[in-house]
């Protein structure tokens, strides 16, 4: 009767065959430390995106960690906005650097990832100082922008990476699931490229001051009904109104095409559903950033907005991306849960 009882209770405690990969997964760590690295970026993103429309990028005039000669200077009127994101962005760095460091003593085959992650750091570090130095250089300004969503992306990578070892059962699933989702992987591409494209525009946007080169909706002037007027400013501004409709449709028709062909692939299917909606908000704050001369609040969430697309759609590329062999340490430990699926199978 006992040894029944324990057979029962020993069976009972097997993984079960749903499992892909044994719950007591070693190097997690990291991979919670990369997800809190990329949050904690995309917040330093949103808090940068405020110091432009406050006119607040010179109230720190150091090109260094402090301001107005202090490290923790007053933080009143523009002060409290870049000297917030310069806080922001060191908290980062901090994170970064632990990142790198258990990367490089945990994980040998991570190593050069982290050092890339810390040398991108450094070179976003060096183009905020050199924005300031030189009084914002547009074209400084806008590669800091750029270069800042790059990171990003390379940390949304670095999440996607250090994932939990797919087991066997997993790696055909995933490659089943690629297969169903076919031709439809290009539009997340295009989608990636297009959403950089708006990126790029909304950036020389901001830095050349052509945000309210055109206060009339949708054309440029609100009386005249202009549609490409003669102020390069004010075309620059309508190429990227022009260019944010195409955005629109083609993450429109990139979404259709993967909710389409992903019936078994949840997360992939959340993530095409929500584009549209987060496109369409974009739009939305974009019209009336500009109708309200841009008020704070909107043009913070406007940028907020485009950063969250760039990694949805960045996000749905690594997802569907093919996903290789099982690292042998991480094998090792998923064999015996492995064998025990296949002793009760």
């Amino acid at each position: 009767m006992s040894g029944g009882v324990l057979s029962q209770r020993g069976a009972s405690a097997a993984p079960t065959s749903s499992m892909w990969y044994p719950a007591n997964v070693p190097f997690m760590l990291e991979h919670r430390l990369a997800k809190l690295v990329a949050a904690a970026t995309f917040l330093l993103l949103v808090i940068g995106g405020i110091v432009n429309p406050t006119g607040s990028s010179l109230a720190c005039p150091e090109p260094t960690l402090v301001c107005q000669g202090k490290l923790f200077p007053s933080m009143v009127g523009g002060v409290l906005y870049e000297h917030g994101h310069r806080l922001a962005a060191m908290t980062v760095g901090l994170l970064q650097i632990a990142l790198t460091v258990l990367f490089w003593l945990r994980r040998p085959e991570l190593r050069r990832l982290g050092v890339v992650l810390l040398g991108m750091v450094i070179v976003q570090g060096a183009l905020g100082a050199i924005t300031v130095k030189y009084k914002l250089p547009w074209f400084v300004s806008t590669a800091h922008l750029l270069f800042s969503m790059s990171y990003f992306a390379t940390l949304i990578y670095t999440a996607f990476r250090t994932r939990p070892a797919p087991s066997v059962v997993e790696l055909d699933r995933h490659a089943r699931l690629r297969d169903e989702l076919g031709g439809a992987r290009r539009w997340i591409a295009v989608a990636c490229g297009a959403v950089f494209m708006q990126l790029l525009l909304g950036a020389l946007v901001r830095h050349l001051g052509a945000t309210l080169a055109c206060v009339g909706m949708p054309s440029c002037s609100p009386m005249g009904g202009d549609w490409w007027p003669e102020a390069w400013r004010q075309d620059l501004h309508m190429i990227h109104r022009g260019f944010g409709v195409v955005v629109a449709i083609v993450t429109t028709v990139a979404a259709i095409q993967v909710y389409r062909r992903t019936r078994s692939w949840p997360a992939l299917r959340i993530l095409a559903m929500l584009a549209p909606v987060l496109v369409i908000a974009q739009l939305a704050l974009g019209v009336f950033t500009v109708l309200s001369f841009r008020a704070v609040p909107l043009a913070v969430g406007h940028f907020a907005g485009a950063a969250g697309l760039w990694a949805l759609w960045v996000s749905a590329w690594l997802l569907t991306a093919r996903r290789g062999r099982r690292a042998p340490a991480l094998a090792e430990h998923e064999a015996p849960a492995m064998r025990l699926v296949r002793a009760r199978a």
